[in-house]
């Protein structure tokens, strides 16, 4: 009992980062977040804080990824993915825990997403917070940077704000972009709302079954995360080559042991595990 206490006690540890890394400026071209430097003018680069643009620019009408636009999904596996927030956040220094889930469950014309939270921390000083669906899932030191970037096979990148009026065009792991904007709620959070372009199936390019729900401050600091884990129904798997029927118990899952997994993101697929923290690492996400 003290060896599994102690055990508990260090990965809550792990969990806390201290404060972020400064800000770096991004002036040349990076998969998943500038894939094309912009010609138009000079360009001098732009900031970015734990491997995300601060900033984005204004919305650019038709600007779609190296990919084209995203594929609109039908007809999907019965499947539920839950997130679960962990007890601990990941930065701390907010003063709150922000507690609650994502729910994503597959149908005929896309995911349809419900979002409960709560615990948001204070608005005016770190809101509003945009949420994301990220490209890796969260490894089990609770690290939420080990996630790299937003979920985005077409490779659009993040110079640019999501048109909402064309989702197509849009990153597929940017939630907040699509539907609603970020959240400017005052503590209590909650939204349903179908996604038309992210994936219960396990061969989609964007199936999100365990990968990381992230959440940020407005500068884009990562707050706390949670990988989506099958819950129930389809015979679909949870992302890491293993199927899995288990609900979360609320600390994040890190990559199972068996086949490793595949993860689509940043428009080439990363392999799972320490492979993948060795890439966060050589990126300079971690």
């Amino acid at each position: 009992l003290l060896s599994l206490a102690a055990a508990t006690l260090a990965m809550g540890q792990s969990r806390a980062q201290g404060p972020p890394p400064g800000i770096v400026v991004l002036s040349t071209s990076k998969s998943g977040v500038l894939p094309v430097i912009p010609t138009a003018t000079p360009f001098a680069g732009v900031d970015t804080l734990e491997g995300a643009i601060i900033n984005a620019g204004p919305v650019n009408p038709g600007f779609t990824g190296l990919g084209g636009t995203a594929t609109a999904q039908s007809n999907l596996p019965t499947a539920t993915y839950r997130a679960e927030l962990p007890d601990t956040m990941f930065d701390p220094l907010v003063g709150t825990v922000i507690r609650g889930s994502v729910v994503g469950v597959g149908g005929p014309n896309g995911v349809t997403f419900t979002v409960n939270l709560t615990g948001l921390p204070d608005q005016a000083q770190y809101g509003p917070f945009p949420h994301h669906i990220h490209a890796m899932p969260v490894p089990a030191d609770g690290n939420c940077t080990a996630t790299l970037g937003h979920l985005d096979p077409t490779n659009r990148g993040e110079l640019y704000m999501c048109d909402t009026t064309a989702p197509e065009t849009c990153q597929v792991g940017d939630l907040a972009g699509k539907h609603g904007g970020k959240i400017m709620a005052m503590d209590t959070f909650q939204a349903t709302f179908t996604d038309a372009y992210l994936s219960t199936d396990p061969s989609s390019p964007a199936f999100f079954g365990g990968l990381a729900f992230v959440i940020h401050t407005s500068n884009t600091t990562r707050l706390t995360c949670a990988n989506f884990e099958l819950v129930g129904g389809g015979n679909a798997t949870t992302g890491n080559g293993t199927a899995n029927a288990t609900v979360s118990s609320g600390m994040p899952t890190g990559t199972a042991t068996g086949a490793p997994g595949q993860f689509t993101g940043a428009a080439e697929k990363l392999s799972a595990g320490l492979g993948g923290v060795a890439i966060a690492a050589f990126f300079g996400l971690l």
